[in-house]
């Protein structure tokens, strides 16, 4: 399978997931919420922030509260319905596919949740330059994701377990998605040599926050 056909089953798969996602989501995030809110909290995201992979608007609530606006990205209609429920006046949002997008302005911030692992290898360095022309020279970019501590909670794919995992639905439907498991260590050098000044730290087993400055 290309990564194209398995960033078609993951939208496919987020798309159908929208009305049953904070069922799950939010006990797995629990553990790791308190350090993650404390860095998200620290002063660095405010004034005009941009957040990639915005989804049921579970991290939108509280981009809502340290920022002036918040322009939120996701692929998914359904995930933005579940988003807009939260009535946000100062949140907007929008459907773009984040692996065919150039941004037309520049924000003071950009954050994404659980969304860095869900981009391959190949799509890596692309996804990044566009996160350059989104921030402001004297910006910074903050995410959320997970460490390969997380492996164990998912099911491999038979075929391509470096890059991907098996996913099902209250249905019993079952999705391909992209899931590529990165260290902290590792996302440092990677976007160093990007041209990015990033802190990478693991703040939980199984969770890491960064932050990055162009």
């Amino acid at each position: 399978m290309d990564s194209r056909t398995l960033i078609d089953s993951q939208l496919g798969y987020y798309r159908a997931r929208a009305a049953e996602y904070d069922t799950t989501f939010v006990p797995y995030m629990d553990p790791g919420l308190p350090a993650a809110m404390a860095r998200l909290r620290s002063g660095n995201l405010h004034g005009e922030v941009l957040e990639l992979a915005s989804g049921t608007g579970y991290w939108t609530r509280h981009l809502a509260e340290v920022a002036d606006t918040v322009t939120c990205l996701d692929g998914s209609p359904e995930m933005i319905e579940e988003a807009r429920r939260h009535g946000l006046a100062n949140a907007e949002f929008h459907q773009q596919d984040l692996f065919d997008w150039t941004p037309e302005r520049q924000w003071d911030g950009v954050f994404f949740a659980h969304w860095l692992a869900h981009v391959p290898d190949e799509n890596f360095d692309a996804f990044w330059g566009a996160v350059r022309q989104a921030v402001r020279p004297d910006g910074v970019v903050e995410f959320v994701d997970v460490t390969g501590e997380a492996r164990d909670l998912e099911q491999l794919d038979a075929e391509a377990p470096e890059v991907a995992v098996q996913r099902s639905l209250e249905d019993g439907r079952t999705f391909r998605i992209v899931k590529v498991f990165r260290e902290p260590a590792e996302l440092e050098r990677r976007l160093s040599a990007l041209g990015w000044t990033c802190e990478v730290e693991e703040i939980h087993p199984g969770f890491l926050y960064a932050t990055c400055r162009p």
